[in-house]
């Protein structure tokens, strides 16, 4: 669901599979012009300066027009249904396709953001929701076309299996789903560990886009260009010193790291990058602020604590946005 840029990458990678014991059969609902260079063309995928073709997606613009081809199809549970929109198009996407959700096997979210399965739990039982964090990154150049540009590490895992509520033989199905899932992103190409704490690992990569998003969409400056202010490198660390301190307090276990360095350090290593928020704003988009800076000023409202760069930074980015 969304297949963009990121969607189009896994989902691609997950296509070219040519495996003996497994038929991957791979469906994307995305806009119209993706949609029909992918039927037409097949998807190209660009990746470590190589280009693939890959032909076996079928391409749909959104659930009535895949209900209707389909109607009379009664194989049509999807094993993994893939959540890959943007975060602010969670609620409508999940209304759009409930009807997908509620056949499918597992929904896996493969966004940005923290919080995301505390809205998607509302709409399918728990223990059908996988979470992927992942640093790869994807570029959608034109329709039809992905481009690898970051390779990364990927790790999934169950956000809710561990609730006394699930019985033990789902616990057991779901363990066996999450190892295959694995086993076929790592046989794909997108080597994949699982996770004991999912959650956990979407805290610590959230931490840097606190860090670096904002206050590139804010300043247009690319990555490394916001460390050679001393003053805006300065700020960043406050962000995220902000960040981990709500995580602490709310009872996220985080290794013993310095987030801090961590970020400066990814922002020196993406220096020429332009972040997604920063393209969202040139781009005249919406950006995914809420989910990001914006849901540590929520969880410290929640706890009566104030974060006044994380606030600072949401309320401008979001002025942004409507300016």
């Amino acid at each position: 669901m969304g297949a963009g840029s990121i969607g189009s990458l896994f989902g691609g990678y997950l296509s070219s599979l040519q495996l003996n014991q497994y038929i991957i059969e791979m469906t994307f609902f995305c806009w119209r012009e993706h949609a029909d260079f992918i039927n037409n063309n097949g998807l190209t995928l660009h990746k470590n300066q190589g280009v693939e073709k890959v032909n076996n997606i079928k391409a749909y613009e959104n659930y009535e027009e895949f209900e209707s081809e389909n109607s009379r199809n009664t194989h049509e549970q999807l094993d993994y249904l893939f959540l890959t929109t943007k975060t602010y198009d969670i609620e409508s996407a999940l209304h759009q396709y409930t009807k997908l959700i509620g056949s499918s096997k597992r929904l896996v979210i493969l966004q940005n953001g923290i919080g995301n399965e505390d809205i998607i739990k509302k709409y399918c039982s728990e223990e059908k929701i996988i979470r992927i964090v992942t640093t790869n990154g994807a570029f959608l150049k034109e329709p039809g076309h992905v481009y690898h540009t970051g390779f990364g590490n990927t790790k999934i895992g169950y956000p809710f299996l561990n609730d006394s509520k699930i019985e033990a033989s789902q616990k057991a199905i779901a363990k066996e789903d999450l190892i295959l899932l694995k086993d076929l992103l790592s046989s794909s190409g997108i080597e994949t560990i699982i996770s004991e704490d999912i959650i956990k690992d979407c805290w610590e990569k959230i931490f840097v886009n606190i860090g670096i998003n904002p206050f590139a969409a804010l300043t247009r400056l690319r990555n490394g260009d916001l460390l050679k202010n001393k003053s805006i490198k300065r700020l960043m660390g406050e962000a995220v010193k902000e960040a981990i301190n709500i995580a602490e307090k709310i009872g996220i276990h985080l290794l013993k790291k310095d987030f801090i360095a961590l970020t400066y350090d990814v922002a020196e290593k993406t220096s020429e990058n332009k972040n997604s928020m920063l393209q969202d704003i040139l781009n005249g988009n919406p950006t995914e602020i809420d989910f990001i800076n914006g849901r540590i000023v929520k969880y410290a409202k929640n706890l009566n604590l104030k974060v006044p760069i994380n606030e600072l930074l949401t309320c401008l980015v979001k002025g942004l946005e409507n300016s």
